[in-house]
């Protein structure tokens, strides 16, 4: 097998594209790697971390496609890739219609519309989403690396016109029973969750499935939106929205560790939402949320049991006690450890996992860097 490679210039397509043509790729018999991205610098060399070992001139407007096959293969593949890139006939007719080339023509072409996804490069996404909200769209902003500045100024011009602003870097979210980005397929139900943290928000709404309940919204608000910087804007305007969803009973709110100053302003909003609420701020001091009132879920799971739960009017569960098998294998391996040896390392799918990771080994007693 041999590395392949093609440029093909000027042509940009968002990162949810090209992650569904890089998926069919590397689903093609007898490619072994392969990836699609656009001819950035940064993604040039995360090509060549995973493996392959790009030598192209190309220019950050170009899409870079890579993959490792026969030579025999090489030429169907990418005639596989070519008929993948070509422009989609949005209209269904025997002619192919041109595609909407700007949020105003998008809009036209569908005036009922209240929601924009947004995924440009960093530079250019904050600017993309606030002609969304000047033109009365809520945004799903995809894209990552918008400076918190510019995260500020389109979610407070969002918060003072009654727009939700998800994001920037929001993966997942579930709205009226659409998922959009890596949001699962979970039922429709009474539950709407509010999080500050993408990997969470999935693993609440699959944890309330397989627990016979549903989702009404589940909506992200990008990791950064509890920032003292932020202020927790997109959360505070969630939570606004849920307490007018007719079909949102519970109110769960989720986030990694979010400033002391923005954690008050968020849970005064919620605590006058007249719906019930459940908390899962990592980190935060459970006996002090108790005493606001609120529900506390003391981890991912116990959280959506505890939704669940309240949801039902049952009684809120303690949390599940550590698998003693789990346990006692974790115990094993630390004492198979050299005197030397000192340091715990993890991989994690999000971040909000290793936080609770974190909080798992300091609870017994350990200290996490």
């Amino acid at each position: 097998m041999n590395q392949h490679s093609s440029v093909f210039a000027n042509l940009y397509m968002d990162s949810v594209s090209l992650m569904q043509v890089s998926a069919k790729l590397s689903a093609l018999p007898g490619v072994s790697r392969a990836s699609v991205a656009m001819a950035t610098p940064a993604n040039i060399e995360r090509m060549r971390d995973s493996g392959l070992t790009v030598e192209v001139t190309a220019k950050p407007s170009d899409l870079l496609v890579a993959w490792v096959a026969d030579d025999a293969l090489a030429e169907s593949i990418l005639e596989a890739v070519r008929q993948w890139l070509k422009p989609v006939d949005v209209q269904g007719g025997a002619e192919a219609a041109r595609a909407p080339s700007s949020l105003e023509m998008g809009l036209e072409a569908q005036p009922d519309a209240n929601l924009a996804l947004i995924s440009v490069p960093g530079q250019y996404a904050a600017a993309e989403a606030m002609k969304a909200l000047r033109l009365g769209l809520n945004v799903m902003l995809f894209s990552d690396n918008v400076p918190e500045s510019e995260e500020a100024s389109i979610k407070t011009y969002a918060s003072a016109h009654d727009l939700l602003v998800m994001g920037p870097d929001c993966g997942t979210a579930i709205v009226n029973g659409m998922p959009l980005g890596f949001a699962n397929v979970v039922r429709p139900g009474a539950i709407g969750l509010v999080a500050a943290s993408g990997t969470g928000l999935q693993e609440l709404t699959c944890r309330i499935h397989h627990l016979g309940e549903g989702v009404s919204q589940a909506l992200g608000t990008g990791g950064r939106d509890l920032h003292e910087e932020i202020g927790g804007l997109s959360m505070c305007q969630a939570i606004g929205m849920l307490a007018q969803d007719p079909a949102t009973r519970l109110i769960v709110l989720l986030s990694k560790p979010p400033a002391p100053s923005v954690a008050r302003r968020v849970l005064q909003v919620a605590g006058d939402c007249k719906k019930p609420v459940v908390v899962h701020f990592l980190g935060a001091d459970v006996a002090q949320l108790q005493g606001q009132g609120f529900v506390v879920g003391h981890n991912l799971q116990h959280t959506a049991d505890v939704a669940v739960a309240a949801l039902r009017g049952q009684a809120i569960p303690e949390p599940t006690a550590p698998d003693p098998a789990r346990l006692a294998q974790a115990l094993a391996a630390v004492g198979r450890m050299a005197k030397g040896q000192t340091n715990l390392r993890g991989v994690f799918a999000g971040g909000t996992f290793c936080y609770e990771a974190q909080l798992a080994l300091v609870a017994r007693g350990l200290a996490c860097e």
